[in-house]
């Protein structure tokens, strides 16, 4: 009984991956936006200069930016967001997220380093507004598919000990 319950309660915590994802690329957009103010770096240089290691998920997002500038780097004509793109097939993790998920963040990948610095500040803020509202109702998602999996993990688990009596 226990062990199914346990595997109910590790089901549902494997839900918040999602949430921790969009989390990682909020602090992605926030360091974007400190870089880009204090030292205005180049397109490669700025996806150099994010190098989060708090969650498993930050540093998956982060090895995948360093990707993207050392592909920038050899590139004649560099598109990121299909670099971006390209490296995500690599990472299985980052696979968690829905297209609306991940649609903010690809956006403003898609336009950094074309503007100015003042469009690319409001470019982020932007980007970080819609990721926190995207944040918020996956967050809620979440909770209500991690209350209904572990429900179910117990009822299996308390079936699973009434079979074998």
């Amino acid at each position: 009984m226990i062990g199914v319950s346990a595997m109910g309660f590790l089901i549902a915590d494997g839900e918040r991956a999602r949430v921790r994802y969009i989390q990682a690329m909020r602090r992605c957009l926030t360091r974007f936006a400190d870089v880009l103010r204090f030292e205005q770096p180049e397109l490669a240089q700025l996806l150099r200069r994010v190098n989060l290691r708090a969650t498993p998920q930050e540093r998956q997002l982060s090895q995948l930016l360093h990707a993207c500038a050392e592909r920038l780097d050899r590139c004649v004509n560099p598109q990121l967001t299909l670099l971006f793109a390209g490296e995500c097939v690599r990472a299985p993790g980052y696979g968690v997220l829905t297209e609306a998920d991940k649609g903010a963040f690809e956006a403003l990948l898609g336009e950094l380093g074309r503007t100015g610095l003042d469009e690319q500040m409001k470019l982020i803020g932007e980007a970080d507004e819609r990721l926190r509202r995207r944040e918020a109702e996956v967050e809620h998602e979440c909770a209500q598919r991690s209350r209904l999996i572990r429900t179910l993990g117990v009822t299996a688990g308390a079936a699973v000990s009434l079979l074998l009596i």
